[in-house]
C-alpha cells in the first residue's frame, strides 16, 4: 500500500498482461480477473489487509476492490 492507502501492484507478467487484454470488454475483463486469482495476487492482497472498496493500482489502471 502506498501513503495515499492505494494498493500497487507491479511486475513485468501484470504489465504484459495489461499490454494484451481488453479490459473493456467483459471477456477481457473476466480474462484478467482470472489470471490475478489464479497467480495468487488476489490472495496476496487479501494477506496484505486489503479490503472491499480499497483501491488497486495496476500501471495505468485503478479499480476498487469487490469480492
Amino acid at each position: 500500500m502506498d501513503e495515499s492507502g492505494v494498493f500497487v501492484v507491479e511486475g513485468p507478467r501484470i504489465e504484459r498482461m495489461l499490454g494484451y487484454t481488453n479490459l473493456d470488454s467483459e471477456k477481457g475483463f473476466e480474462f484478467f480477473q482470472n489470471f490475478l486469482k489464479k497467480n495468487g495476487i488476489l490472495d496476496e492482497l487479501e494477506a496484505k489487509g486489503i479490503r472491499e472498496g480499497d483501491t488497486v493500482r495496476m500501471y495505468g489502471l485503478e479499480f476498487d476492490y469487490y469480492k
